[in-house]
């Protein structure tokens, strides 16, 4: 298997990380990608990114009212 973080995934693919990653463990190496794109193109004045573990995922929000979505542009990292 391999170790991220401390923990031990099994050979072959993973869909999910903890640390939300997408990830291929060999016997020689572990390669792995993000699962989330970043946002880019924001209103930052009235908005704030935070990140959303259980979606694995940046959400934007209004910073006056957290439960309000606000329009952005993300990029793959």
């Amino acid at each position: 298997g391999c170790m991220m973080n401390g923990k031990l995934y099994p050979l072959g693919r993973i869909e999910r990380t903890e640390g939300c990653h997408k990830c291929f463990c060999s016997k020689r190496s572990m390669d792995c990608c993000s699962l989330y794109s970043t946002p880019v193109i924001y209103d930052k004045e009235n908005c704030k990114v935070i990140f959303n573990r259980k979606s694995c995922d940046y959400d934007v929000v209004l910073k006056d009212d957290p439960s309000k979505m606000c329009p952005f542009i993300q990029a793959r990292v």
